[in-house]
């Protein structure tokens, strides 16, 4: 039974390729055309040849190689099955990776948020928070005159060291205590928000994996600077002393980038809050 004749721009139609595709890939020998008129060299192609591009084109669409491709269409049945499977996990790894952007981009989404959770800055306020999981690290020597440098770096090494980690927001803890001055303040832990599990299996010895326990919290945002910092801290104090509330925890400290570009000076909006006991 003779076959119906594509040409090259209604072969380009039913496989959805162009024609400099299609052109190339006769070129370099991957899919070539059935026939070749002699005298107009226009190229022409059959259906039976759409089943070729059944294991070009999803090969394609994960970033194969070409040439890989081109060497498997001769591999017998069992070493193409290898390869397939291969190039199945290849797959599924850049699958993951997707879906671990997609949670980064999620995260950046809810820091670009951050502000607008809150009707007020500069203003004590009550309220449950649900648990989250983060990595820390002791602060060795770490006050509140350098924590927006040393502290930066430190965690820096966290996101490039471990795959998957958003170098993104990061926070500290310290002591809940009735300080003289800011410059007493000396920091426990730092620590940044924890995405996904695979974050957690390479880390290095230093860091550990805790929670931030969901409860009742006295929490104050405001727009860091050192003034605002102290003023900040002291308005909980104030609060927390007033209304007899239990203190339950360390303070913690949120940082998060109110901008991303490097064409600004840096700013952050900071999270004072504490959990607490009435």
């Amino acid at each position: 039974m003779e076959e119906d004749l594509y040409s090259i721009g209604e072969m380009a139609k039913l496989a959805n390729l162009s024609v400099k595709t299609l052109r190339y890939y006769d070129q370099i020998g991957l899919f070539k055309p059935a026939y070749v008129d002699p005298k107009t060299n226009y190229r022409y192609y059959v259906d039976s040849q759409l089943f070729q591009l059944d294991l070009i084109q999803p090969l394609k669409a994960v970033n194969t190689p070409l040439q890989e491709i081109k060497l498997a269409q001769d591999l017998s049945s069992n070493e193409l099955y290898d390869f397939l499977s291969r190039q199945e996990l290849k797959i599924q790894q850049q699958i993951k990776v997707l879906q671990d952007a997609e949670k980064s981009l999620s995260h950046v989404k809810k820091n670009i948020c951050f502000s607008e959770r809150y009707t007020e800055l500069n203003k004590v306020i009550i309220q449950e928070e649900g648990e989250s999981c983060i990595v820390q690290m002791r602060a060795e020597g770490i006050s509140t005159q350098n924590v927006m440098t040393k502290s930066y770096s430190q965690l820096k090494r966290i996101s490039e060291a471990t795959d998957g980690f958003l170098n993104n927001g990061y926070g500290a803890t310290f002591s809940f205590q009735n300080y003289a001055s800011a410059e007493d303040i000396l920091y426990r832990h730092l620590f940044i928000p924890v995405l996904t599990n695979k974050q957690t299996a390479s880390l290095p010895t230093e860091f550990e994996i805790t929670t931030i326990p969901a409860g009742k919290y006295a929490l104050i945002v405001y727009e860091f600077n050192p003034e605002a910092y102290w003023e900040s801290y002291s308005k909980l104090v104030d609060t927390i002393v007033q209304q007899q509330f239990t203190v339950l925890s360390d303070v913690y400290e949120l940082f998060m980038p109110i901008h991303y570009s490097p064409r600004k000076p840096e700013s952050y909006l900071v999270e004072m809050k504490i959990r607490i006991f009435n």
